[in-house]
């Protein structure tokens, strides 16, 4: 016979801007997405040790769905042992974005666990099959090459040409699937490149910023990332992460534009 044993308890520990400190542990299943600050990240706390990657990945699947716009991070206490090492080991193969350790400060860290992500375009794709709209392999793939390459690419059917799709052939199947164009996630992928750049280099003058990314000037930035998010400049900075980003794009595109969304498992 087999041992019995629980799922493991999560433990939610929001934290909005300016990222002082984490707000007391809440409940997932009373917090209403509508009520969370742009830009708010969970931290998590995992109490009993998932015997699998499943048996942690189901609740914590739940989680992402209900709040896509909220990345996510797991709550560590010193010291750290060997469980914690298998946590961490867990929580990364389901898209955590990383650990914070306490006492380690809240804000710098989080700035570094979010902003310079190692696989941006993987991650993307990733969380689509979580979020919605899913994406046909043909397009995520598409969609991964396109925020591979954005950084300094600002016209899309040289990049297409560069990865061997057909402009024609890639703008209709976005078409057909209600999606939006290869130039639409074009100017998006930027955007939210930039935007990580910005909350790295919190410090750098917003005019040295646009044109290291390709920008014509410190206007052209800002207007992009208002038309895309709805977000001032400023806010983008504050406000660390790209999930809420994106999210805020989707759902913009969404008045205009019916998008498919991701439900049952989170394959693509």
């Amino acid at each position: 016979m087999q041992d019995r044993w629980e799922p493991p308890a999560l433990a939610i520990f929001p934290i909005a801007p300016p990222y002082i400190r984490f707000d007391p542990a809440s409940d997932a299943d009373h917090l209403c997405p509508c009520e969370l600050s742009p830009g708010t990240i969970f931290g998590l706390q995992i109490c009993g040790r998932p015997r699998s990657v499943e048996a942690l990945g189901q609740p914590l699947h739940r989680i992402r769905s209900r709040f896509p716009a909220v990345p996510i991070v797991l709550r560590l206490s010193q010291p750290l042992d060997a469980e914690a090492v298998h946590l961490t080991q867990l929580a990364t193969q389901l898209h955590v974005r990383g650990a914070i350790v306490e006492p380690e400060p809240v804000h710098q860290t989080l700035r570094r666990l979010l902003t310079n992500p190692v696989d941006l375009a993987s991650d993307v794709v990733e969380w689509l099959s979580v979020r919605g709209p899913r994406l046909p392999p043909v397009v995520s793939h598409l969609v991964r090459q396109i925020f591979r390459l954005a950084p300094g690419r600002a016209e899309v059917r040289a990049l297409l040409e560069e990865i061997g799709e057909s402009a024609r052939t890639a703008r209709a199947r976005c078409r057909k699937l209600g999606l939006p164009p290869p130039a639409g996630w074009l100017q998006v992928a930027r955007a939210v490149h930039a935007a990580l750049f910005l909350q790295r280099a919190p410090s750098t003058p917003l005019l040295e910023a646009a044109m290291r990314l390709g920008y014509s000037d410190h206007s052209a930035l800002s207007h992009q990332l208002r038309r895309l998010f709805g977000m001032r400049t400023e806010v983008v900075r504050r406000n660390i992460g790209w999930e809420w980003l994106l999210d805020a794009w989707l759902v913009r595109r969404s008045t205009c534009v019916a998008l498919p969304r991701a439900s049952g498992a989170a394959g693509v």
